[in-house]
């Protein structure tokens, strides 16, 4: 989760959110941090996020996101998406200075640009909308113009 210099936090007003998918959201427990671990190695791996160099480093990190590592782990709004009997895409959160963090967010590569990641953080802001928050927070690599791209188009603004 960590964020070097090229690092873009960037903010989202919550609200009621239409959620028109056929993807079905998994609740993150225990019992997936192999599989969750697993679709953040491939996702990030040879990328600019890329952070861990080996599964089980992966797995370590998965542990320390839901074992409140980085703050409160949020389970009621984090979610995962399988096909194929594996995590396709992912969404943590945790709470950093009493405000919703998307922790992480990733895709693996064969399932890109399928409208996951979309579905996960509206499903997501929806959730903490629902739970009385009223604003989410991200950091991003400034070189990940994908990603800042969708979430601008979610209504995300550089602060």
């Amino acid at each position: 989760m960590t964020v070097g210099n090229n690092g873009i936090k960037m903010t989202c007003k919550l609200e009621k959110q239409f959620i028109s998918t056929t993807y079905q959201f998994n609740a993150i427990t225990q019992k997936d941090i192999t599989k969750i671990a697993a679709a953040m190695f491939e996702a990030y791996e040879g990328t600019v996020d890329q952070q861990e160099e080996t599964v089980e480093e992966a797995i370590l990190e998965v542990e320390k996101i839901i074992n409140d590592g980085y703050g409160p782990f949020i389970a009621e709004a984090s979610y995962w998406i399988e096909m194929n009997d594996e995590a396709a895409a992912v969404i943590c959160i945790n709470l950093w200075d009493e405000k919703p963090l998307i922790t992480e967010i990733y895709t693996r590569k064969k399932f890109l640009h399928q409208g996951m990641a979309s579905a996960l953080i509206r499903k997501c802001m929806d959730t903490l909308y629902l739970m009385g928050y009223d604003e989410i927070i991200l950091n991003v690599t400034a070189e990940n113009s994908n990603a800042l791209h969708l979430y601008e188009k979610l209504g995300f603004k550089q602060v």
